[in-house]
C-alpha cells in the first residue's frame, strides 16, 4: 500500500483506499428503478428494505422462524443478481452470524451489516450484541421478529418478549406496525445508528405472525431516491475500522475507565431524542409517509386532552384506535392512543408532554413480566414527576402472540374507566383473554 493512502488519527490509521465505495455504489443494481406498488408480507418489506440500500453488501443469517422469510427472500434476491455484486452468508447457528456482522462492520465502517432473527436466535447472539451495544459500531443492523423468548412452553407467535429481554444490550430498538412501516423503519434506521454522533447499533422489530406472515400493500420506492436520502444522512465514517483502519473491536479496561465508556454510551442514545425525528421529517418532506418518531400518535387529539391514554405497541394497537371514539362515548371520558416506537432509550420527556393532561393511562403489556409490565414500568418512570400523576392501568393480553379481540380491548377500557372512578392510582394489573379477566380471579 502507498504510505500516502495511510492517515494517521487519535483513534487509529486509516486506510481509506482498501475498499473503493465508488465502486461498491456503482456495482449496485436497482431492485425498483421507479416507485413500485406490490403486496408484500413484512419479512419481504424488511427484505427488500435491506436489499435496496448500497452500503448493504454482505448479508449473514441462519433460519428461525419467524423470520426464516427474511433470509429466503435476501438468498433468492442476491443468487439471481438482480441487486449486484451482493453476498449472502449462511452460518451454522446464530452466535456465528452475530460474530460474522461484528467482524464485517468493523472492517468497514461505511458500510451497513444486516440480518434478521427471532427469540431464541436473538438470545443465541447475546455475548455478541452485549459487545456491539457500546461498540460505535452503528452500520450494525439486527431486525427482531417478535417471538415469545426462550421460556416454556415453546410457542412460535409474536409476543415482544425476546426484544424487551435484550433491552439492556444498548441497542436502539423500534417497533413497528404494518408492512410499510417496517419497510420505512429499516431505511431510516442506518441514517440514525451511523450518525457521527450516534453511532450505535439499530434493532427495528415487528411482530412475528401478526406483521411478519400478513401481506398488505407496500409502495417501495426506487433504488436511486433512498440512495440520496441516505446519503444526505450517511457520510464517510470518522472513525477507523480494521480494514481501514486499526483500531481494536473489544478492548478491556480497568474499572476507572469503564465509567467513561458507560457515560460516552450514554451521551450517544441521549442524541437520538434529537437526531431521530430530524430524520424522521427529512423522510417524510422526501416520500411524502410518516417518518420516524419516538411515539406515534395512533388516535391523538393536537392539544393532548385526553382522560384515558391507552399505551401500547404493535398491530394491536389498532385495534384500540378504531373503538377509540365508540368506547370514548360509552364511557364518557374521552381517549386517545398511543403506539410505542422507539423502546431504548426510552423517551421519557415524551410521554410526559402527552400524558400531562391525563387522568389514567392503560398500558397494555403482551410479554410475560413477574411485575407489573416492561412497559408500564416505563410509563410509570415517565409519569413519576408530573404534578398531578396519572392513574397507570397495567393489562397483559396478547401474550404469546394472541389476538388482543374487540371484547378484550373492551374489558380493559372499562377496567381503566371503573379505576379512574374509584381514585386508586396503581392497581395491580390484570391478565385478560378473549373479553375475559383471567387473572386475579
Amino acid at each position: 500500500m502507498e504510505p500516502s493512502t495511510i492517515i494517521e488519527t487519535v483513534a487509529g490509521a486509516r486506510y481509506d483506499h482498501v475498499i473503493d465505495l465508488e465502486k461498491v455504489r456503482a456495482a449496485h443494481r436497482a431492485l425498483a428503478s421507479v416507485q413500485t406498488i406490490r403486496e408484500a408480507d413484512g419479512n419481504a418489506a424488511a427484505a427488500y428494505a435491506s436489499l435496496q440500500m448500497w452500503r448493504a453488501i454482505l448479508f449473514a443469517g441462519f433460519p428461525i422462524t419467524p423470520s426464516t422469510k427474511w433470509l429466503e427472500t435476501v438468498s433468492a434476491v442476491v443468487r439471481s443478481g438482480k441487486v449486484g455484486a451482493k453476498q449472502i452468508k449462511l452460518l451454522e447457528a446464530e452466535h456465528a452470524v452475530a460474530d460474522y456482522m461484528a467482524g464485517a462492520a468493523a472492517a468497514c465502517r461505511d458500510l451497513i451489516v444486516s440480518t434478521a432473527t427471532s427469540s431464541v436466535g436473538l438470545d443465541h447472539m447475546t455475548e455478541s450484541t452485549r459487545s456491539l451495544g457500546a461498540s460505535g459500531l452503528g452500520n450494525v443492523m439486527l431486525i427482531n421478529v417478535y417471538r415469545a423468548t426462550a421460556n416454556y412452553p415453546l410457542c412460535i407467535e409474536g409476543d415482544p418478549s425476546d426484544t424487551l429481554a435484550h433491552r439492556d444490550d444498548g441497542w436502539i430498538q423500534v417497533a413497528c406496525r404494518g408492512v410499510q412501516q417496517i419497510y420505512d423503519t429499516i431505511l431510516q434506521l442506518p441514517c440514525l445508528g451511523m450518525h457521527p454522533e450516534i453511532m450505535t447499533p439499530t434493532m427495528p422489530g415487528y411482530y412475528g405472525i401478526k406483521d411478519s406472515h400478513r401481506s398488505a400493500r407496500l409502495v417501495m420506492e426506487a433504488d436511486t431516491a433512498i440512495h440520496t436520502f441516505q446519503d444526505r444522512w450517511i457520510g464517510p465514517a470518522q472513525l477507523p475500522g480494521l480494514i481501514n483502519g486499526d483500531t481494536a473491536f473489544g478492548n478491556c479496561v480497568t474499572s476507572n475507565f469503564f465509567q467513561g465508556f458507560k457515560i460516552n454510551q450514554r451521551e450517544r442514545l441521549e442524541r437520538v431524542f434529537d437526531i431521530l425525528p430530524e430524520i424522521g421529517r427529512d423522510f417524510a418532506r422526501t416520500f411524502g409517509r410518516p417518518g420516524l418518531e419516538v411515539v406515534e400518535r395512533a388516535c391523538w387529539p393536537d392539544d393532548d386532552a385526553i382522560d384515558l391514554a391507552i399505551v401500547g405497541m404493535g398491530p394491536d394497537v389498532g385495534t384500540a384506535a378504531a373503538l377509540a371514539e365508540t368506547e370514548s362515548a360509552r364511557h364518557g371520558l374521552r381517549i386517545g392512543v398511543l403506539a410505542a416506537r422507539l423502546l431504548t432509550p426510552f423517551p421519557d420527556a415524551t410521554y410526559r408532554q402527552l400524558l400531562r393532561k391525563a387522568k389514567g393511562v392503560l398500558v397494555l403489556n403482551q410479554a410475560h413480566h413477574f411485575g407489573t409490565g416492561h412497559l408500564t414500568l416505563d410509563i410509570t418512570n415517565a409519569c413519576y414527576t408530573l404534578e398531578t400523576r396519572p392513574a397507570v392501568i397495567s393489562c397483559f393480553a396478547g401474550m404469546g402472540g394472541a389476538t388482543v379481540s374487540d371484547d378484550t380491548w373492551r374489558q380493559m377500557i372499562a377496567h381503566a374507566c371503573a379505576t379512574i372512578a374509584k381514585g386508586e392510582k396503581l392497581p395491580p394489573p390484570i391478565v385478560v383473554h378473549e373479553g375475559v379477566v383471567l387473572w386475579p380471579n
